[in-house]
């Protein structure tokens, strides 16, 4: 697979504007805990507030790891009524890049940039900082806490518009920043129609539904209600033409999506990654970015992991699934071209990748 770095850091942006997304987390009992009630209004407003206000301005992104930081800056044009359409900003080996993006239907109720509010609600201590300010326009701080009370998210909402300005997302330790969303210049418009070519989204993925797990299962696929790290299943769906099913999990932060489909995996397909092998001997491919990548293939079942989860919890995740290693002799098809597919369903701008290079 050759998926251009640059597709997958732009598909990333496309979250916070309503595309389906890895999904929730269930997270543990935290007895009488309430939320500071005028966070949980903001953040709803927060999440309210592209369905109705249209805007142009400039985002960067810029995720932390074990490899240093990759960015990515992002020109974004926004219509309520239809849409986003989101191009790359300064990049001469892909100049013209864009996407445009439809708003969501919702059908997992409403989300911040790419979280389920629900499961934020859930699974954090949301605290109102009061007044603040950035880009220079007059915003709102809210902070998300962990059950032991570390830092692990902040959010920037507009006073007079309620969208979000910036987000920084932190490791467990409460200190360590691992992703921050900011907008550099921001401009409101009236009600506008933007003139796009239809959006690229793959049109045979259907959705499966939370209660058909259990037939799920019982057909060999993995299908875990929760991971680590307080991360839940929220969504299934499933591509008509492959087969291929993707299980969305998120705590209202940090999101992942698993994708399993049939076969054993091309070793070229991942060209690129770092490898490792586990105790049991199977080979673990990864890229860590934005978002970071895990693949491997165990029991017939190639798996894909994408997400944008700290390093450690990451690898928390993973370790969660089958690794069973390959057999010294199968007669099951490889699956050479099926991680370029993923990258494409997961995020158009992955339609993209020829053209990015």
């Amino acid at each position: 697979m050759s998926l251009s770095r640059l597709a997958v850091l732009v598909g990333t942006a496309l979250i916070g504007f309503g595309l389906p997304m890895p999904a929730g987390a269930a997270p543990p009992p935290v007895g009488q805990r309430e939320d500071n009630p005028t966070a949980v209004a903001w953040l709803e407003r927060a999440a309210a507030a592209p369905d109705h206000v249209s805007f142009h301005g400039t985002q960067i992104i810029t995720s932390w790891g074990p490899q240093g930081s990759s960015s990515a800056m992002l020109d974004i044009v926004h219509a309520a009524s239809q849409g986003s359409e989101i191009s790359v900003v300064g990049s001469p080996a892909s100049p013209g890049a864009k996407a445009f993006v439809q708003r969501a239907n919702h059908a997992v109720g409403p989300t911040v940039d790419g979280g389920p509010l629900a499961l934020l609600k859930a699974t954090y201590d949301l605290v109102y900082k009061c007044c603040t300010d950035t880009i220079g326009r007059a915003a709102v701080l809210i902070e998300a806490l962990r059950a032991d009370q570390t830092l692990a998210a902040r959010f920037w909402i507009d006073r007079a518009t309620g969208l979000l300005l910036q987000r920084q997302l932190f490791s467990t330790d409460g200190k360590t920043m691992v992703r921050a969303t900011v907008f550099t210049d921001l401009e409101i418009e009236g009600s506008q129609f933007i003139g796009h070519l239809p959006p690229m989204a793959p049109g045979s993925v259907e959705p499966v539904g939370l209660g058909n797990i259990e037939g799920l299962r019982s057909q060999g696929w993995t299908c875990s209600p929760t991971l680590p790290a307080a991360l839940q299943l929220y969504d299934v769906h499933q591509d008509q033409t492959t087969k291929a099913l993707q299980f969305s999990y998120s705590d209202g932060l940090f999101n992942v999506s698993l994708f399993e489909q049939r076969g054993e995996l091309d070793p070229s397909a991942v060209a690129g990654y770092t490898a490792t092998t586990t105790a049991e001997g199977a080979r673990v491919y990864q890229r860590y970015g934005m978002p970071s990548y895990v693949v491997w293939s165990s029991g017939g079942i190639v798996y894909t992991l994408v997400g944008d989860l700290p390093f450690e919890t990451l690898q928390k995740v993973v370790e969660a699934f089958p690794h069973a290693p390959p057999p010294k002799v199968t007669a099951v098809e490889r699956m050479g071209t099926g991680l370029a597919k993923i990258a494409s369903w997961l995020t158009p701008m992955g339609a993209l990748s020829r053209k990015l290079g």
